[in-house]
């Protein structure tokens, strides 16, 4: 029984640290610092993983204080809420810049297209 508490102080404790590494990896979102974001992305897989395999080792049914258990499970809730709002933001900058390259691309094209010939070569 005393395992499953210091289980559940562990979970809680990744919970906490992946909470502000998913702050942190927002705030690098909005301010397109891609070098957070990138150094961010190893801290946040190595909290999945050790939360992954502290929950495997875990027996819910063991645990007398179902209010600890109810507070670790709304806070990887809202980890994985906080992902969630995340993803989103970065796949629509993502979607932006393909948007942009797009246009940038046919732009480009168009311009061209009177200067050379369909060979690469100046038009006379």
């Amino acid at each position: 029984m005393t395992e499953g508490i210091e289980i559940l102080k562990l979970l809680a404790e990744l919970g906490e640290r992946l909470a502000a590494v998913l702050e942190k990896e927002f705030s690098a979102l909005v301010e397109k610092n891609l070098d957070l974001l990138e150094s961010l992305q190893g801290q946040k897989v190595e909290l999945l993983t050790q939360i992954e395999q502290a929950w495997q080792g875990f027996d819910s049914e063991a645990i007398d204080d179902q209010s600890a258990l109810a507070a670790v499970r709304a806070l990887m809730a809202d980890c994985k809420d906080k992902h969630i709002r995340n993803d989103l933001l970065l796949r629509r900058q993502m979607e932006t810049v393909k948007n942009l390259l797009a246009t940038l691309t046919n732009q480009s094209a168009e311009r061209f297209g009177d200067v050379y010939n369909k060979l690469g070569r100046i038009k006379r």
